[in-house]
């Protein structure tokens, strides 16, 4: 077995391990049911957890779960600090505790100033959330189809976007048609999670049904459940959809009464690049950003 080959076993193996976290952090998950889960023991699941992503599992479990906490208190402004906390897990005064050494805020202090801190970002680029306060307008609701993309996971700062995409699209070149779509899924906030933490996937549309994909075990598959996503209708450069981004989670989805459904992701669609920034295809004139939700009275 080469060293691509192996690392691709492994990155599969992380990624397993990282989705079922994900999808099961407001509950009380252990290190042996991820073990259990993945098919390894907990011995060696855990040291390759820590090699590859240079982060104790359990310690990836806990930060997980206060961060997905500190969304849900800039997202959900309709529950209360005491509900937030005990969805993940914590009894009020545990989850003040935890959380305040985590962030370094108290719950009720980070959810008074999170909108400042998004405008203090370096993200920001000089944008604030009232020069966007028109931004719904831009927004419609759509059923998007379900789809298929071939994916790489990456960890780090966001600013290093660009040169992953370049790296991405030539390695999976092979595998692009005139239909295929370019996407990223945005996993953490960086005004929550520390910029070196931000996971983001890079995708590719394909048909599952490609010969090469089913002779190809270690190139890694995803399936988005199709349904109905808030879209974003985005012409410009690509460093101002972070502000966009803040814009629909700090007000449009309390404006609106919308709830972003967490069982799918958030994901940006880029139909066209260049040099002028991002514009929607002639072709398919859709949206750039979009979320999940579901109406409240019930989603990047």
């Amino acid at each position: 077995m080469d060293n691509t080959e192996n690392y691709e076993i492994r990155s599969a193996v992380i990624n397993k391990a990282i989705n079922y976290i994900f999808d099961h952090i407001d509950e009380e998950i252990t290190v042996d049911d991820v073990a259990h889960y993945c098919s390894y023991s907990r011995y060696h699941l855990t040291r390759m957890f820590k090699e590859e992503t240079d982060e104790a599992l359990y310690q990836f479990i806990k930060r997980i779960r206060l961060e997905r906490s500190a969304w849900c208190l800039k997202v959900e402004k309709e529950k209360s600090i005491t509900e937030i906390g005990e969805k993940y897990g914590y009894s009020s005064s545990n989850f003040a505790t935890a959380f305040k050494k985590h962030l370094n805020l108290s719950p009720g202090d980070f959810r008074k100033t999170s909108e400042q801190m998004v405008e203090a970002s370096s993200f920001s680029h000089g944008v604030t959330l009232d020069a966007l306060d028109d931004a719904g307008k831009l927004i419609t609701i759509e059923n998007l189809d379900s789809f298929t993309v071939i994916y790489e996971r990456k960890k780090g700062n966001y600013h290093q976007l660009p040169q992953e995409w370049c790296r991405f699209i030539e390695k999976y070149e092979y595998l692009a048609t005139e239909e295929t779509l370019y996407m990223e899924c945005t996993i953490d906030d960086p005004t929550i999670t520390d910029e070196d933490h931000c996971m983001y996937d890079l995708c590719q549309t394909v048909s599952p049904e490609q010969l090469v994909l089913k002779k190809n075990e270690h190139i890694l598959l995803q399936n988005f459940q199709g349904g109905k996503y808030a879209a974003y209708h985005f012409r410009g450069f690509p460093q101002f959809l972070f502000m966009v981004y803040q814009e629909i989670f700090c007000r449009w989805l309390s404006k609106t009464g919308n709830q972003l459904d967490e069982r799918r992701p958030i994901f940006d669609i880029y139909r066209l690049v260049g040099e002028d920034g991002f514009e929607p295809s002639k072709r398919n004139a859709t949206d750039l950003q979009s979320a999940p939700f579901g109406h409240s009275g019930i989603s990047p």
